[in-house]
């Protein structure tokens, strides 16, 4: 399932790289439905490009986005909201480039120090998209994917619903990507985001989202493809009752 990764030391070099493709989406002249079709390609490459220097991300950037579109339209999110949250969905781990290598080497659980630059990440990762128009909004997004309902998340601690309802999204698609391609199993993956609703997660959003991914169906007809976790099968892993 993960790639092989790039040196961290090539990260300083793929965010001029980054910074470079991002300004010259922001400039493009097309038709807005042109403009949208050409930024989600251009995007979903650079996604790629970041996910080598990243250990254990290769297609997280993708699946996540699949995700929370399936949510996000579910619950009637307009278009143009939905569009900015598949940039934020594709781009959201792109503040892990301004961490040292030694975060990503080290298997231990990370040192005070280190668990506080992880804790940066977003808003690293938000301030430096903020910079391109059409990702102002998505990097609100992404600042906001590590809080928590209860207010316990990160960097900012709010909660409940001042946290952007597509930072809420992202998370419970961020979150269920990471457990279920660790697990390799969607079934561990709905049981744990289940297990923190009303905590880490918007307790609605969070029944609603278990509920879509239980059904194989709502992803044959969602219009934004992504692959399913390796090793798993759909069907068969989903038929568990929920709680």
């Amino acid at each position: 399932m993960h790639g092989p990764a790039v040196p961290i030391n090539s990260a300083t070099e793929l965010m001029h790289d980054v910074c470079r493709q991002l300004g010259s989406l922001d400039i493009l002249e097309l038709s807005q439905d042109a403009l949208e079709s050409v930024r989600i390609i251009r995007l979903q490459r650079l996604t790629r490009q970041i996910e080598a220097v990243i250990p254990g991300h290769f297609g997280h950037g993708e699946r996540t986005a699949h995700y929370a579109l399936l949510l996000a339209e579910h619950i009637g999110l307009d278009r143009q909201r939905c569009v900015e949250l598949h940039y934020a969905a594709l781009l959201h781990d792109v503040g892990l480039l301004t961490l040292p290598r030694h975060v990503f080497d080290d298997p231990a659980v990370p040192a005070s120090n280190d668990y506080a630059l992880l804790q940066s990440h977003p808003r690293d990762g938000a301030a430096l998209l903020a910079a391109f128009s059409f990702l102002g909004e998505p990097a609100r997004f992404i600042a906001h994917h590590h809080e928590r309902w209860d207010g316990a998340g990160y960097p900012y601690g709010i909660r409940g619903i001042y946290i952007p309802v597509e930072a809420r999204i992202l998370s419970l698609a961020d979150v269920f990507d990471t457990i279920a391609s660790r697990a390799r199993s969607w079934h561990i993956a709905l049981r744990a985001l289940l297990a923190s609703r009303g905590s880490q997660f918007d307790p609605e959003l969070c029944t609603t989202f278990c509920t879509l991914l239980h059904d194989p169906a709502a992803h044959r007809q969602s219009g934004n493809d992504a692959p399913f976790s390796p090793g798993t099968d759909p069907v068969q892993t989903l038929r568990a009752p929920l709680p």
